[in-house]
């Protein structure tokens, strides 16, 4: 039992170095195109393992369990293949200034970056593949 359960914990710390080697170049993307404006990806896995990756201007909580402690959600997947959810954040006072239509494409970036994230490491954990729910948030409220 105790094998199945490192193998799994193994299983999953790979899809994460393997999820950040993948979307750094959109997240890089975002980072120009949007230069003031912190991005946050929120990653929990199905074991309940909590990562977190963000830009420079994204504030980062004091325990990574708390979450990003300022911004929105942009965007969010629940119950993939490989992770429980994942969750695209953008600083909230940033974010404020940014006008409809560059809202709607971070929004679309927001969804491209989940869906490579989800099919780049979906590997099915459990075995019993569920149907994923991708959420799309503007930030208007």
């Amino acid at each position: 039992m105790t094998d199945l359960n490192h193998s799994t914990t193994a299983s999953e710390q790979d899809a994460v170095f393997f999820a950040r080697e993948s979307f750094l170049g959109e997240l890089k993307t975002l980072n120009r195109d949007y230069p003031n404006t912190g991005f946050g990806i929120s990653l929990r896995t199905h074991s309940g393992e909590h990562y977190l990756l963000a830009n420079a201007r994204m504030p980062l909580p004091a325990a990574k369990s708390d979450g990003f402690p300022t911004g929105r959600r942009v965007a969010s997947l629940e119950n993939g293949d490989r992770f429980s959810s994942i969750e695209v954040m953008a600083d909230s006072l940033a974010y404020e200034t940014i006008s409809p239509r560059a809202e709607a494409e971070i929004l679309g970036n927001a969804i491209e970056l989940i869906a490579r994230i989800d099919t780049l490491t979906g590997i099915p954990a459990g075995g019993v593949p569920q149907e994923p729910q991708i959420a799309a948030t503007g930030t208007g409220g």
